[in-house]
């Protein structure tokens, strides 16, 4: 069972407020029950995987790293962006981008107003999750 299943599988059973149970063989699971089987582990990292940016295939151990560090359609963003560049692209067109970018180009004013900007939707933003974080922080959430 993978790590996801696996995870998921405890949270349905503590939500339901019983016993988590093997779909397979019906016997208890718990976290301190279980143990990893580096044998299957092993050869499933050797299983291909396809890139979700150029679906070419990779054994799974190896797609990780092309996806963050060497895939040329993986999504990336402007170096400016803490300046208020919004863009964001395929790594192949990084280059490009940031060559006409115009943003390191504006004046002094312009950013404040930019910065100003990204500090209210900052703001915005953690006011949504200080409140998600305190419903969530209820001993029990019920569900119908």
């Amino acid at each position: 069972m993978c790590a996801g299943c696996f995870i998921h599988l405890l949270a349905d059973s503590r939500l339901k407020e019983e016993q988590a149970t093997c779909p397979n063989c019906r016997c208890e699971i718990s976290k301190s029950l279980c143990c990893r089987n580096l044998a299957v582990e092993k050869a499933v990292s050797e299983l291909p995987a396809e890139c979700g940016f150029c679906a070419r295939q990779f054994p799974r151990s190896l797609l990780e790293r092309h996806q963050k560090e060497e895939c040329q359609d993986r999504v990336t963003q402007c170096k400016y962006k803490r300046i208020g560049c919004p863009w964001q692209g395929p790594f192949h067109e990084l280059s490009v981008h940031e060559a006409e970018c115009s943003h390191p180009t504006k004046t002094g004013n312009e950013l404040m107003d930019i910065l100003d900007e990204m500090d209210q939707t900052r703001k915005k933003e953690m006011q949504l999750y200080n409140s998600i974080f305190s419903l969530l922080s209820f001993e029990k959430i019920g569900y119908t």
